[in-house]
């Protein structure tokens, strides 16, 4: 009888350590087929198409900035208009002479300060400086007059893999058209849909102040929540709008650059801080480069627009507005968001 159960007891054990090795075994499986959906998603980033809401873009989602550039430029089929401060990734100059050498038409314009010495690396491509009161602060991407992408990234090996930016992708002839005959050079306003969302679009400066009175009639139409994370604040009206928001009751959080927070934003950030808004400073060498607010998880004000004067009234900047965000987009806001918390810290500012 005892050797009965030995056997029984034999069979089982047998039995318990196959289905381990096999539970292992699927488990190994799946490891390995993430990490090659991973490696897949990051070198094959997905571009809007026509049809699409806005996509967004970040490196601290994983997304490799250079990559989304490159992949934009490499399906380009008859024409690229780049309006960019600061251009000078090798691989992204190298895509754009390639192109031009294809004899496709490439029309650059750029900050002269913010890219010096361009000509050298864009033989054939149709450069233009750009020189006026302010900084040529756009940075603008239109390809093929559909496909555009827009943000906070100027196209440099540090700000593409190191500091911290959003980029949102879309593809609409109205906004291409617009853009490219606005950028740099004229302020303008346009309204229209993407994909069913509605986008507001202006190009800066903006002489009449519309696109800063709609930022204000935005914030002060807040409910919940005021979520900002920026690389400069001084604006004071903006400020004045945070306070008003969080004395209303709203919840206010705002993330400042740690190096801009201890210097150009530092009295923002005391102002602010004295108010009872929340202020937490980025950590780290990079750059929290964002131009951002998001507003009750509905509304996505972004750009390459820094919260300043200057870049309302005298730099050419770009500034976009995405109304009633779609599901997706709201999931990987709020994944953004965390990241950027997160990595954040809360100061205790002395006055």
């Amino acid at each position: 009888m005892g050797m009965f159960f030995l056997k029984i007891r034999s069979r089982h054990l047998g039995r318990l350590k196959q289905g381990s090795k096999s539970r292992l075994f699927l488990f190994f499986l799946l490891v390995i087929g993430f990490a090659i959906w991973f490696v897949w998603h990051s070198l094959n980033p997905k571009l809007p198409v026509l049809g699409d809401p806005p996509k967004l873009y970040s490196n601290q989602c994983q997304q490799d900035l250079s990559l989304v550039f490159l992949e934009a430029i490499r399906r380009a089929n008859y024409s690229i208009h780049l309006v960019m401060f600061g251009l000078s990734d090798p691989g992204i100059l190298q895509a754009l002479q390639k192109k031009a050498d294809e004899e496709m038409l490439v029309t650059i314009y750029y900050d002269a300060k913010g890219s010096p010495n361009l000509r050298q690396h864009l033989r054939e491509c149709k450069i233009h400086p750009v020189q006026h009161g302010g900084l040529m602060h756009q940075k603008i991407l239109i390809l093929d007059e559909e496909l555009v992408l827009l943000g906070s990234a100027n196209m440099t090996p540090q700000s593409l893999r190191m500091h911290d930016n959003l980029v949102i992708g879309l593809q609409n002839k109205k906004i291409a058209s617009f853009l490219k005959q606005k950028a740099p050079f004229s302020a303008g306003h346009l309204r229209t849909s993407v994909g069913g969302q509605t986008v507001d679009l202006w190009t800066l400066p903006d002489p009449k102040g519309q696109s800063l009175q709609a930022i204000r009639k935005t914030l002060r139409g807040a409910r919940h929540s005021i979520r900002a994370a920026l690389f400069t604040l001084t604006l004071p009206s903006l400020i004045d709008e945070l306070i008003l928001a969080h004395k209303r009751g709203v919840s206010v959080t705002v993330v400042l650059d740690m190096h801009s927070g201890l210097g150009a934003s530092a009295n923002a950030a005391a102002t602010l801080q004295k108010a009872g808004v929340r202020i937490r400073f980025s950590q780290g060498i990079q750059l929290l480069h964002h131009k951002f607010v998001l507003i009750d998880d509905q509304t996505l004000i972004a750009g390459s627009t820094n919260w300043t004067r200057a870049a309302f009234t005298q730099n050419s900047d770009c500034l976009i507005m995405l109304h009633h965000l779609l599901p997706e987009q709201k999931t990987w806001m709020t994944s953004l968001w965390k990241r950027i918390a997160t990595a954040a810290q809360e100061e205790n500012i002395q006055s």
